[in-house]
């Protein structure tokens, strides 16, 4: 048995809006949504903006229509990027990617857009409509996830996991352009003491002011890592000649033999470190760590306090 029909009067009531009703609800919608919408004709010249593209950038319809969305480009985005997006909405096809656009006062905001082409009867392009959804907040916190992910929390220094990807882009480098690098091996000597004589949080504010000292001694093209508890690693690409690696170290070594505040006083520490250089010690990630691991550990089993090469 089937449900009977319902009556005439309801079926009246649901009936389908009319075109000419259509409009104004549409205006409303787009008026009143939560994205942002914005409409150019197709050369990219902007003809409406809705009330949340103006919250949201800053912009009023009356500055941005004429304009293109060149006003509101961040300029971090590639030629190649936009030059996919146009190939994509000129060919008739929608588009979807994240934008990096700038706001009005200068913020940077990003944006997940889809940009579909308007067609007329004939198929040909009149106008193109971009709606995007600010997604600043979520990305932020992305970025922040995989920043904790990858470096270390109380040094900020890129962690193990960081380290080894530096460590492999590094080997994949010097192999394509046949050049060396050094890697460095660095334990504290010193360290528990300080952690027992004056508690954690000073021994946690000691392995801060070691790596901040420690990236003042290289360049901006070396990494610095803390591999976990008072161990460091420096990595120096294309550094392989011994002198040349001796005057890092021995920059390092000084800087860190000055004293460190800790709470109302001071400390010193000392500083064992191993040395492996490629092609000369390992040509794998783990070959090269171990080697100059080794070499930290016969300096501290020597002083402590030094430096060696692996083999030397």
């Amino acid at each position: 048995m089937t449900e009977p029909d319902p009556p005439a009067e309801a079926l009246k009531e649901f009936a389908p809006i009319t075109a000419q009703e259509h409009l104004p609800i549409l205006i409303k919608a787009v008026e009143q949504s939560p994205v942002s919408v914005i409409i150019t004709d197709p050369r990219g010249v902007i003809q409406y903006v809705n009330p949340k593209f103006t919250r949201l950038m800053g912009y009023t319809p009356e500055e941005a229509v004429g304009q293109t969305p060149r006003i509101i480009k961040g300029g971090f985005l590639t030629r190649e990027f936009y030059q996919e997006m146009w190939d994509t909405i000129n060919a008739g096809q929608e588009w979807h990617g994240l934008f990096h656009n700038r706001t009005k006062d200068g913020r940077l905001v990003w944006e997940l857009a889809s940009i579909s082409p308007i067609l007329d009867e004939t198929g040909a392009i009149t106008h193109f409509v971009g709606v995007k959804e600010d997604m600043t907040t979520l990305k932020e916190l992305q970025d922040q996830m995989a920043h904790l992910a990858h470096h270390d929390q109380l040094t900020g220094l890129p962690n193990r996991f960081l380290f080894h990807d530096r460590l492999a882009q590094a080997l994949a480098s010097a192999r394509r352009r046949g050049v060396g690098f050094a890697l460095l091996y660095l334990d504290l000597d010193g360290f528990k003491p300080v952690n027992d004589q004056f508690g954690h949080e000073a021994g946690d504010a000691l392995l801060i002011a070691v790596g901040d000292r420690l990236l003042r001694c290289v360049r901006a093209a070396d990494t610095v890592a803390r591999m976990g508890g008072d161990e460091f690693t420096v990595l120096l690409p294309e550094i392989d000649e011994p002198a040349h690696i001796r005057r890092v170290v021995e920059l390092i070594m000084r800087s860190l033999e000055e004293p460190f505040a800790v709470g109302e006083g001071e400390c010193r520490i000392g500083l064992s470190i191993g040395i492996a250089r490629y092609p000369q010690d390992g040509d794998t990630s783990d070959g090269l760590l171990s080697r100059a691991d080794t070499a930290m550990y016969e300096v501290k089993t020597a002083g402590p306090g030094g430096y060696r090469f692996a083999g030397g």
